[in-house]
């Protein structure tokens, strides 16, 4: 399989405007590709295409919500129209919803599922025209280790990613048929504003989580995210102990019991419940 040069390519990004995607702009923009960043905070987004011109990138702001279909059909449209191409499309717009399953309000589940999954397929289902018609293109979707390990107290949250797993390993083969890669990263912990802005009924999530657990920098993540695409990689496991879990946790009952129960005194203890 050969390798892809991702200068001059079109790369769209969704939820560019912090963490992750605003750190593979930088990482793409390096490359030499062309860039269309979208999000819902316009100042966010200006900055991180401000971030990326520094060092001679092409780049483009168009503001967009992931659970609005008919924006993200305009976001690219509008890759199209300012680039004539669309290589890649980032998918990694999310959040996060934490707490016991019964305690979880159903509208929650529902606002999961809309951001963390049908967020994604609005993405993949607006350029996929564009991919057909063109003849080939790259999908990356940010999953999360969430979506091959079952987390305790992350039942929504995991819920969704899984979900995102099935999609991928299910539509793969086919978009293989039409040039199409399908490549999926699993971050573990990534220092990030994400546990800040995590909802939860139950507890109040320390926003400095991610960095108690020894998370990735999200320019790691971003270096990963850029060299799936140059590799033609189907996935990315982005941890040593979360590429073992996900491999042999599901082999085994026991074994995968044994840390569920660990987990849980693990994550109470690193939480704060709410005073009923």
């Amino acid at each position: 399989m050969s390798k892809v040069d991702l200068k001059g390519k079109t790369v769209v990004i969704t939820g560019a405007s912090g963490g992750i995607g605003a750190a593979a702009a930088v990482a793409f923009g390096r490359r030499g590709s062309k860039l269309v960043l979208s999000g819902r905070n316009l100042d966010l987004l200006n900055q991180a295409a401000e971030t990326t011109l520094a060092f001679g990138a092409e780049a483009y702001v168009v503001p967009g919500d992931v659970t609005r279909p008919e924006e993200m059909r305009a976001l690219m449209d509008r890759a199209w129209g300012l680039t004539g191409r669309l290589n890649v499309a980032v998918l990694g717009a999310g959040f996060g919803v934490l707490g016991e399953a019964a305690n979880i309000p159903l509208e929650l589940w529902h606002q999961q599922f809309e951001v963390n999954f049908f967020g994604v397929l609005n993405g993949f289902y607006a350029a996929l025209p564009y991919f057909k018609k063109q003849g080939y293109g790259q999908f990356i979707i940010i999953n999360s280790l969430s979506g091959r390990i079952a987390m305790p107290l992350n039942s929504a949250y995991c819920a969704s990613k899984f979900a995102l797993w099935g999609f991928a390993d299910s539509a793969r083969l086919e978009l293989k048929e039409h040039n199409i890669d399908l490549i999926c990263i699993y971050p573990n912990f990534v220092k990030t504003k994400f546990q800040a802005k995590i909802l939860s009924p139950d507890y109040n999530v320390p926003p400095d989580l991610a960095w108690k657990m020894g998370g990735d920098a999200p320019e790691k993540i971003a270096e990963k995210i850029a060299r799936a695409c140059e590799k033609r990689k189907e996935e990315v496991l982005c941890t040593v102990s979360g590429n073992l879990g996900a491999r042999l946790l599901p082999m085994s009952h026991l074994l995968s019991k044994s840390f569920q129960k660990i987990s849980l005194v693990i994550t109470k203890k690193l939480l704060k419940a709410r005073e009923k």
